[in-house]
């Protein structure tokens, strides 16, 4: 069925449903490329709503690949800042919209067309184009408006980005900032102290305990009923003869070589920043050089120990043994492949320099018999074959579960197919488990249509999902879900949870008294000085590292932080702040001096500095003007509905 609809949906036919369906999707905006508007809402934008369902898909697809998920408030907090780049975004497309801004319908072919992800063989394949959208729980009209959309709403957000620029007295001033160096010295005020001085009450446990009851609930949990498709199961059902594994022994003989080997040296004259012109030249003049030796009859293995920056084969005359295709640069292995045995090169540019190439011995390829390769032909054999059968099933497990969405039973029998059933797992997944730690499953599992709220009896068959192997040469499987059991989010009983409410009463008890300490601390020396004979009277500990930069890496990057945002000291002044480091302990920083920058009209950082700078006023400019359109946007947000369980 599926086979037939894709057979005739190439050429010019595919092309005029294509540009059919671009038209009213790309104009129907938001509602319709997420999947339609039902369903609870979470926001309405100038009428147009987002529901809850195209918020949890927003949410999943960022989510998808990250070990480590929110849960519980974190996760609302998560959700609300998706929703609120999905209000901006919607915003920007109906301005753009306004503004006459449109995508013709002809570049969002081509941009599909030449979109690599959809080629075989170097070519766009309709098949490939359509498994991987529904693989992705896409539809090729649901994908076109997307796109639509999303080119539409980068042209008008280019248009406003490219308005900024930067003088050359603003890069001056930025660049003399980013050189400034202070003289600091600093009293650290340990954390641990204060905090093996607390003492934490049952009383105050119980206190925040039921008054953050919400924040100690167990997540929910579910398991799921699946079918899984592997070419390994199908690969065992394989029957062959001696006369087939003959016949694939002949059509891929090319297959059964041992390649040749090379042995190869080389002189490298190493470059390291490849966008700076002046070690490039000086590099590529110093290969001349060498190579002009070379020619006048110099011994390839002395001029390699001397001139040679590759330290490791520099003591071997330049020998860095047999050449392995793909694991060195591209341009210098297709010079190396083309050389004569004793032959050198001229010299090669690559990412880490210039290189001179000598070949020092060739191993030509042989043939292997049958009988040597016999095993690898019956696996390779079997592989081919399931692979092919693997479609064909594949096929028909979609159909299957498609037509009879409301249980697995059906496929199960026809394909013959074990329905296997999931550990317990949360959204965060099943750590350990490849298939239920896979973002792709984890997603679909709570999936409105599989998930159905918990309730088993309206869980729907999920739609394909694609299970990649490690192995880049196998297929991976695919699998099919739905819900199997529910286990909704419980409340954790006080003493499971006791310990952790200890360490964080007794932290931020610690952190309030350190904080007042160091209160006091500052405002003393910043009446009497001395921080070095203050921190020797209260045995902590001094430091005067003297002059630093912003990016003193033997330095805590928050007390940097700190130091270079503190005010300027004034002559034979010094000036005082307090900050906490990295580790947790406070200190106060005493600022005593400052040296300007070097500005440099040829510094090699000022394109960058520029290019940053742009950015950053580009960024400031597009974040005032979304504001404004939220200010004369009618814009309803339902911040209660963020939760799954809210209605």
């Amino acid at each position: 069925m599926l086979m037939s609809i894709r057979d005739r949906a190439t050429g010019l036919f595919a092309w005029v449903i294509v540009v059919l369906l671009i038209i009213p999707f790309a104009l129907w905006g938001i509602q319709e490329y997420l999947g339609g508007g039902s369903g609870v809402n979470v926001a309405v934008v100038n009428d147009l709503e987002i529901s809850r369902n195209m918020l949890n898909r927003q949410v999943d697809g960022e989510l998808r690949g990250k070990k480590d998920r929110p849960e519980g408030n974190a996760l609302v907090l998560y959700r609300k800042q998706v929703l609120n780049r999905m209000i901006q975004e919607e915003l920007i497309y109906q301005k753009a919209v306004d503004q006459g801004f449109r995508i013709n319908e002809a570049l969002i072919v081509m941009q599909i067309r030449s979109n690599t992800a959809f080629f075989v063989d170097g070519k766009f394949d309709q098949n490939r184009y359509e498994d991987l959208l529904r693989y992705n729980g896409l539809s090729p009209s649901g994908y076109q408006a997307k796109l639509a959309r999303d080119m539409l709403t980068q042209q008008y957000v280019g248009s406003i980005l490219k308005t900024s620029f930067v003088t050359p007295l603003e890069v001056d001033h930025l660049l003399e900032q980013q050189g400034r160096e202070l003289n600091i010295a600093y009293m650290e005020v340990p954390f641990k102290k204060y905090q093996d001085a607390v003492q934490i009450t049952d009383e105050q446990v119980s206190a925040y305990y039921n008054e953050r009851k919400q924040n100690f609930m167990t997540p929910e949990k579910i398991k799921v009923d699946y079918l899984q498709l592997t070419t390994n199961d199908i690969e065992s059902e394989i029957k062959y003869t001696e006369e087939q594994l003959l016949q694939y022994y002949n059509d891929n003989k090319d297959n059964f070589i041992t390649p040749e080997q090379r042995r190869v040296a080389h002189i490298l004259f190493e470059v390291t920043d490849d966008k700076n012109m002046g070690e490039l030249v000086k590099a590529e003049e110093k290969a001349n050089e060498v190579y002009a030796m070379l020619e006048k009859g110099e011994a390839f293995d002395q001029l390699a120990k001397k001139y040679s920056a590759d330290a490791g084969s520099a003591s071997l005359g330049g020998d860095i043994g047999a050449l392995e295709e793909g694991t060195l640069d591209k341009a210098f292995e297709e010079v190396a492949v083309k050389l004569e045995k004793g032959k050198y090169s001229k010299p090669v540019k690559t990412a880490f320099g210039y290189h001179i190439i000598k070949v020092l011995d060739i191993k030509a390829g042989t043939n292997k018999s049958y009988d040597d390769v016999k095993t690898d032909i019956e696996a390779n054999y079997k592989k081919q074959q399931a692979e092919s059968l693997f479609y064909d099933r594949k096929e028909a497990l979609y159909n299957q579960t498609y037509e009879n969405p409301d249980s697995l039973e059906i496929a199960s029998e026809a394909l013959g197919i074990k329905i296997k059933t999931s550990g317990w797992f949360t959204r965060a997944g099943l750590p350990g488990d490849k298939i239920f730690s896979d973002a792709k499953v984890i997603s679909a599992a709570f999936d409105e249509d599989v998930f159905a709220g918990g309730n088993v009896s309206r869980s729907l068959n999920s739609k394909l999902i694609e299970i990649k192997s490690k192995n880049k040469k196998s297929l991976g499987s695919v699998i099919v879900i739905r819900l199997s059991d529910y286990q909704p989010s419980q409340q954790q009983p006080l003493e499971t949870v006791k310990a952790e409410i200890i360490k964080t009463l007794s932290a931020k008890a610690a952190r309030k008294a350190m904080d007042a300490d160091v209160e006091s601390y500052l405002a003393h020396v910043r009446k009497n000085g001395s921080l070095e004979s203050f921190a020797k009277d209260k045995s902590l500990s001094y430091k005067n590292p003297g002059f630093i930069t912003r990016s003193d890496s033997k330095q805590d990057s928050l007390m940097l932080s700190a130091a270079f945002k503190a005010p300027k000291p004034e002559k034979e002044k010094t000036v005082y702040v307090s900050a906490h480091t990295l580790k947790g302990n406070a200190v106060i920083i005493g600022i005593s001096g400052i040296k300007k920058g070097i500005v440099s009209k040829d510094d090699p950082a000022r394109p960058f500095m520029s290019q940053f700078m742009q950015r950053m006023l580009s960024s400031g400019e597009l974040t005032a003007f979304v504001e404004e359109l939220k200010s004369q946007a009618d814009i309803k947000f339902f911040e209660s509905r963020l939760s799954n369980d809210e209605t």
